[in-house]
């Protein structure tokens, strides 16, 4: 959906990260005041004159603050040596009363960063529409790190021009109030996944957690629910499969792919250790442990036999 007189421009398709709040309050007249930085510039050159300019999602001010989280524009490198067990694109502790840093792709100046109490954590960007995933700190409203309560989650998209697409709460759609975490979500051809990741061991939840969701967003509906244990971190999308995986500490660690179709597993692969990253790089993909390092070649993933070989 695109609103007003600007079209959504042809900007490179990297994964952006979400982040944004209600606009910042103005500085005192006694300071200058931020100034917007086009970092990403589409170029328009020889545009037609009746053509309307296209809308440039990478313009933002140089530094936002809202919560804990402050974004820079340009952001800031990745300089974690370890990025958790959950995906997101903050450097920083969870709790309200830490600070964190935005380390992820460009966040487009009209997304807010922060939705309540809930802030900015990962950015999901196809094509003119810009995902936002926005999680509760520890200790802010609805949870804190003594009891296994869910922290609340939230979801916001624009297009490339600033205009809302849509928005919803995860907390209704998860299975359980409790043991559970958003631990990677990812927005492929219209459709939301994300996981529904064991807090800590699979035990204390009696094993009902680490499934993978598809949720249509435009109709409000979850699509399918994988059965439990799953997926309980990154997990990545490739043709017309998803490559998930679990596995935590004195319990057994797999890899599994999903149909996205249906949500069916077809194929499931063991390993030593539990993934902490999946990243595909062309046809391989590599897997990383706290341990060490796995590669396997990715073939039919466009068709109905989809297979993980590992490589040699």
């Amino acid at each position: 959906m695109v609103v007003g007189a600007c079209r959504p421009s042809t900007a490179p398709t990297t994964t952006p990260v979400a982040s944004n709040t209600t606009p910042p309050s103005p500085a005192p007249e006694t300071e200058p005041r931020p100034q917007p930085v086009d970092v990403q510039s589409t170029g328009a050159a020889d545009r037609p004159a009746n053509d309307p300019e296209p809308c440039n999602p990478y313009i933002a001010p140089r530094e936002r603050k809202a919560g804990g989280l402050t974004v820079h524009a340009p952001p800031d490198p990745d300089r974690r040596s370890f990025p958790g067990r959950i995906r997101n694109h903050v450097d920083g502790g969870l709790s309200h009363d830490s600070t964190r840093l935005w380390i992820g792709p460009q966040v487009p100046g009209f997304m807010p960063l922060v939705d309540g109490t809930k802030e900015l954590f990962l950015l999901e960007h196809e094509g003119d529409v810009f995902v936002g995933l926005y999680r509760d700190p520890y200790g802010a409203s609805s949870c804190d790190l003594s009891t296994p309560r869910n922290c609340d989650y939230s979801v916001q998209a624009f297009n490339a021009c600033g205009d809302a697409l849509w928005a919803f709460a995860i907390g209704p759609l998860m299975s359980r109030g409790d043991q559970l975490e958003v631990g990677d979500l990812r927005y492929a051809d219209g459709v939301l996944y994300f996981n529904e990741g064991c807090q800590t061991f699979a035990r204390d939840a009696n094993g009902k957690c680490s499934a993978l969701v598809a949720f249509d967003p435009t109709k409000g509906e979850v699509v399918w629910r994988t059965k439990n244990l799953i997926s309980r971190g990154p997990f990545v999308v490739r043709g017309q499969y998803i490559v998930a995986g679990y596995g935590f500490t004195h319990e057994k660690d797999f890899l599994y792919i999903v149909r996205r179709s249906d949500g069916k597993v077809v194929g499931k692969h063991s390993l030593k250790r539990a993934h902490e990253t999946l990243v595909i790089e062309g046809d391989t993909l590599v897997v990383t442990t706290n341990s060490d390092t796995h590669q396997f070649t990715m073939s039919g993933f466009d068709g109905p036999k989809p297979k993980l070989t590992p490589a040699r």
